[in-house]
C-alpha cells in the first residue's frame, strides 16, 4: 500500500484522485489549506496567492481562527467525498488558552473524524505556542502533531519541538521536510525519541533523502506536499534512493499506516 502522508486539499479534488489513481497511491493523508495556489494562471498569481499567505499568518487579512474552520470544512467535505481514499489532518490555531484549544479540537478535529492536527507553520522563536496544542492532544487521546519544520525554524526552534515530544512521549510527533537544512542535526534527534518522525516532502536535496530513508526507514513517512509536490516524481524518488525494497515499502505506506492504524 502507497499513502502520501502529506498533501493538502487541492482543487478541483477530482484531478487529485485522478493522480493518485494513476500513480498506484492508495490513500492520502489530507491536510487543510487556507489558500490554492494551484489555481494560479501564472507566476504573477502565483506571487499574490503567496502573498496572501503571508498576509494571513501576519495577522493582515482576516481572523485565522476562521480562516482556519472555513479550511477545515472544506477539507471534511473532500474526505466524505472519497472516504476510502481520503484521511484528515485538520489545522488548529496554537495561540489559544488552553480551554479554547480543547474546544477548538473538539468541535473542529473529533467531531470531523480527523485523525491528527496541523499543519503548524510557525515562525523561528515560536515553538513556545505549541504547549496547549500538546497539552490538548494528550487530552484527546494523542493525536498525532504535524510540524513544519522547514524555513523559518531554526535547529534551535527544532530542539524545542523535540522538548514536547519528549515531555508527551505517547503523542507522535511528525517533522517536516526532513528538518530542512536542518536535516543532520535533526536526524540525530529522531533517533533518540521514539516518538518524533520525519516527513519526507520537500526534501533538501536527493542525497539528503537517501541518507536519511535509508539511515530512519521505520522513522520517515513519505509525503508529497501537494500542490507543491508531484506525487509519481515523488514516489520515483523514494524508489529509487532506497537502498532495499523493504525500505521502501516502510517508507512509502508502512510506517504511517501503523502510526494512524490504517
Amino acid at each position: 500500500m502507497i499513502i502520501d502522508g502529506h498533501s493538502h486539499l487541492t482543487l478541483p479534488v477530482e484531478e487529485h484522485i485522478k493522480d493518485m489513481d494513476n500513480s498506484g497511491v492508495d490513500k492520502t493523508v489530507l491536510f487543510s489549506t487556507s489558500f490554492h495556489p494551484e489555481m494560479a494562471a501564472n507566476a504573477q498569481e502565483v506571487k499574490a496567492s503567496m502573498q496572501y499567505l503571508q498576509d494571513l499568518l501576519a495577522g493582515k487579512k482576516g481572523n485565522m481562527t476562521e480562516v482556519r474552520k472555513k479550511s477545515i470544512e472544506e477539507l471534511v467535505k473532500a474526505i466524505k467525498q472519497y472516504p476510502s481514499r481520503y484521511i484528515g489532518f485538520g489545522a488548529v490555531p496554537p495561540n489559544l488558552d488552553l480551554n479554547t484549544t480543547k474546544q477548538y479540537i473538539n468541535d473542529n478535529i473529533l467531531k470531523n473524524h480527523l485523525v491528527g492536527i496541523g499543519e503548524f507553520t510557525l515562525g523561528s522563536g515560536q515553538v513556545y505556542l505549541l504547549k496547549n496544542i500538546f497539552k490538548a492532544s494528550s487530552e484527546f487521546g494523542n493525536l498525532p502533531i504535524w510540524v513544519h519544520a522547514f524555513l523559518p525554524l531554526t535547529f534551535q526552534d527544532i530542539k524545542e519541538i523535540s522538548n514536547f515530544a519528549r515531555r508527551y512521549p505517547a503523542n507522535p510527533v511528525i517533522l517536516g521536510h526532513l528538518g530542512g537544512v536542518n536535516w543532520l542535526e535533526t536526524m540525530d534527534i529522531v533517533k533518540e525519541i521514539p516518538n518524533l518522525f520525519l516527513d519526507t516532502s520537500a526534501y533538501y536535496s536527493t542525497f539528503v533523502l537517501r541518507t536519511l530513508i535509508n539511515e530512519l526507514p521505520d522513522k520517515c513517512i513519505f509525503g508529497v506536499d501537494r500542490p507543491f509536490g508531484d506525487l509519481a516524481l515523488s514516489i520515483e524518488a523514494i524508489l529509487k534512493v532506497a537502498e532495499s525494497q523493504s525500505i521502501a515499502r516502510a517508507v512509502l505506506g508502512e510506517n504511517i499506516a501503523q502510526l494512524l492504524e490504517i
